[in-house]
């Protein structure tokens, strides 16, 4: 058996190195943290001298991932939420009443984590447990006692009510059209870098052979781009300027909210089959302390739509 001593970096490495993919930024991933930036930036150069790899393209005032960094960003977020949920039912068999809340690595990520504070402010007495998965788990057996997850919302087993309707909008970086007029066809889109998303269509939400099937476009002639398995990494790529992402609502309401994303093209959202729905084990009785949350839950992704309908109109 191999010695993970030898073979796996630190985790506190790791962990800073997911922060500051995702945030793209030392700064933010430090006070995200809770630490320096200089200790973000020692922590970093420790682990791309352990991989042997520069992770990061440091410009001025700008931060961008490398092929190696890209290649590590894909799955770490899933592992280390997995090492998470490991601990977390490890430490649930001393705490029966904290609640175990469920989610995939995209929704976790870029709804749920930024939308936390507020929770935790209403109600600090009460401990959330994340566990996050990329596959469908069996809750009972996971002792999740609530969970947010994508589909027609029918899964065996499972009471569920429909939290937020899915819309997806092609979407980049301000800068990737590096002054070119944004396109009004969709067709215009067949020339352009697209980033393809492959995996369970549940997780997904539509690809892009959809969005272009619901233009009445043909996508066989499309310029193929790349394609990655993973839904952070196709943002970071958006991100970062490299292409055009199939992405939108809610998952990257804020990323569009300040202007880090943009619509690529000048046409409405497709709404996507089904949705984010609330599940829970069928013969589950729910806490008062899980009630609290699943009402903050509601209450927060009805309050987002009105913003977001009350920005639509006033645009």
């Amino acid at each position: 058996m191999p010695s993970f001593r030898r073979t796996i970096p630190p985790l506190a490495s790791l962990v800073a190195f997911d922060a500051s993919a995702r945030l793209l930024s030392f700064t933010r991933a430090a006070y995200e943290l809770g630490v320096t930036q200089a200790a973000i930036s020692r922590q970093i150069r420790e682990l791309e001298e352990f991989l042997g790899t520069p992770l990061f393209k440091r410009g001025y005032r700008s931060l961008e991932l490398t092929e190696a960094g890209l290649i590590l960003n894909s799955g770490l977020s899933m592992q280390l939420g997995a090492i998470a949920t490991l601990c977390e039912r490890v430490r649930a068999t001393q705490d029966p009443e904290a609640i175990v809340v469920g989610m995939t690595s995209a929704f976790g990520t870029n709804w749920l984590t930024p939308r936390l504070p507020e929770f935790r402010q209403l109600y600090p007495d009460i401990e959330l447990r994340l566990a996050v998965a990329d596959e469908i788990v069996d809750l009972a057996r996971q002792r999740i006692d609530i969970s947010i997850r994508y589909g027609g919302g029918r899964w065996p087993g499972l009471r569920s009510e429909f939290l937020i309707h899915a819309y997806d909008m092609p979407v980049c970086s301000p800068s990737y059209w590096r002054g070119r007029e944004r396109p009004t066809k969709p067709e215009a889109l067949l020339g352009e870098v697209l980033i393809w998303l492959e995996g369970p269509p549940v997780f997904m939400g539509s690809q892009w052979v959809d969005w272009f099937a619901a233009h009445g476009v043909n996508d066989r002639t499309a310029k193929r781009g790349f394609t990655v398995n993973n839904f952070t990494m196709q943002i970071q790529a958006a991100l970062s300027g490299q292409g055009i992402a199939l992405a939108g609502f809610p998952l990257i309401d804020d990323l569009l909210e300040n202007g880090l994303l943009v619509s690529a093209i000048d046409l409405e959202p497709v709404k996507v089959p089904g949705g984010y729905f609330v599940v829970e084990p069928e013969d589950s009785t729910s806490s008062q302390n899980c009630q609290r949350f699943r009402k903050w839950l509601f209450d927060r992704a009805e309050r987002d739509a009105l913003v977001r309908r009350s920005r639509d109109s006033a645009q």
